[in-house]
């Protein structure tokens, strides 16, 4: 029964995911798209604490190490907080380009042309393109490190430590993220669904669940790889930095999945090798 649910776990908890939001956001007039995230996100969460018991990756990542309180209250307070002050300072930011792109492209101009799923794709895709480098300079540039510190700062990888950010850092990587979103004009169901998939594989790659994804984990950056990107070692973290997807990884050769091991350690020790992570950050220019 388990080897089953290993192996459907990832799909059909992403797939019914989308489905019911879309099912909401079509049945829900636009004032409560805002709850939709949350309509879902709640009963998941409650899926992911027992699944960490019933078949975890790790025994001793489900033991509390007085971090619990802190996780929390990062991932549902500072994180919240900072995505939305980032839209906010985005959009001031962005008046004068979105409103120029306002005049030559009319609003849903990706639905109208290309259909709902091929807008979703195309807005996810470049959303994913400026997150990952956003995320890659936070490993790279030794000021922005000391704010994404925080993140690598736990010693294990659960459900609740998938908000644990600076709130600085929680603010920059989600306006990175959401640049595209306000320069395309997309549609408010768009975004609803962009937020429910972000914000279900954000806990889906931190989740301390023993799950197989196979050759979804060459689309998706699910738990099997975002673990090695919280290792110790350096030769290790510093790969995987999409946030649900894992395709800019693949394109740029920060892909790693060792297949033939666990992840061993977690978290940060001693300093960080800048210039190393500097000359690998230059190595796709090279």
């Amino acid at each position: 029964m388990k080897i089953v649910l290993q192996h459907l776990f990832y799909p059909t908890v992403v797939l019914a995911s989308m489905l019911l939001a879309f099912a909401f956001i079509q049945m829900l007039p636009e004032s409560y798209f805002i709850i939709v995230p949350l309509l879902l996100l709640t009963p998941l969460l409650v899926l992911f604490v027992f699944l960490e018991r019933y078949m975890p990756y790790d025994k001793k990542w489900n033991l509390n190490r007085g971090d619990f309180k802190t996780d929390l209250l990062q991932t549902f307070i500072t994180l919240p907080t900072a995505i939305h002050l980032g839209q906010f300072l985005l959009t001031l930011l962005l008046i004068v380009p979105n409103t120029w792109m306002s005049k030559t492209f009319h609003n849903e101009f990706l639905e109208s042309n290309y259909g709902f799923i091929w807008a979703f794709i195309i807005v996810l895709i470049l959303s994913e393109f400026c997150y990952y480098w956003m995320h890659r300079l936070s490993h790279t540039v030794p000021k922005l490190w000391k704010l994404h510190a925080i993140h690598h700062s736990s010693k294990r990888v659960y459900w609740a430590n998938s908000g644990r950010f600076h709130f600085f850092d929680a603010l920059l990587s989600s306006t990175a993220y959401f640049i595209p979103v306000l320069l395309l004009n997309v549609s408010d169901e768009l975004i609803v669904m962009l937020l429910v998939f972000s914000g279900i594989t954000g806990f889906l790659e931190h989740v301390n669940i023993k799950f197989k994804a196979g050759y979804l984990n060459y689309v998706f950056n699910t738990a099997e790889l975002h673990r090695w990107h919280h290792s110790q070692l350096e030769a290790e973290s510093n790969h995987n930095y999409g946030k649900a997807l894992i395709v800019w990884d693949l394109l740029f050769g920060t892909f790693l999945w060792p297949k033939e091991r666990k992840v061993e350690q977690v978290g940060v020790q001693g300093e960080k090798d800048t210039q190393g992570f500097k000359n690998q950050f230059l190595k796709p220019f090279k």
